[in-house]
């Protein structure tokens, strides 16, 4: 318990810091996801007609990878980038699966418990099943009170 407070309160910190750029975070991650998407250069229409938008969990990802204590920072600029390339194309792989699925007039069964299972998995449970699988040691560390802790660097 003594580790997960000031875990908490850094979690916070980092939080409350990260708003006033939140704007700015959303509008690039859109831009580039539209590009992605398109193929071509990004206006304000298309940016904001995106069926998703996974930049509120990759907010949530980030600041969790921020936060946690004992990271080497070679690992978090690891983490961040793959997560960054991951939510890019979970996003995009979604538009692939939803699109179609959004113009089906009576989709079966099937197809909607896929495009929800998908939606469930990529979006709400990704930025924790990416942070465990990035900072299991940490996390690990935190509960037990431990030395499996990485040194900082």
């Amino acid at each position: 318990m003594k580790k997960i407070l000031p875990f908490l309160a850094r979690l916070l910190v980092i939080s409350l810091l990260f708003v006033p750029v939140l704007p700015y975070f959303h509008q690039s991650y859109k831009f580039v996801l539209t590009l992605i998407t398109t193929e071509s250069m990004p206006t304000s229409e298309m940016m904001n007609s995106l069926p998703y938008d996974g930049s509120n969990n990759l907010y949530t990802y980030l600041v969790l990878i921020l936060a946690i204590p004992g990271m080497e920072i070679k690992k978090r600029v690891i983490g961040i980038v793959t997560g960054i390339a991951l939510f890019l194309f979970v996003d995009f792989f979604m538009m692939a699966i939803w699109i179609p699925y959004l113009k089906t007039p009576r989709p079966s069964l099937a197809n909607m418990a896929v495009s929800y299972g998908w939606l469930v998995v990529a979006h709400y449970l990704l930025p924790f099943l990416l942070w465990l699988a990035f900072a299991f040691r940490q996390i690990e560390g935190l509960f037990r009170g431990g030395t499996s802790v990485e040194q900082t660097g």
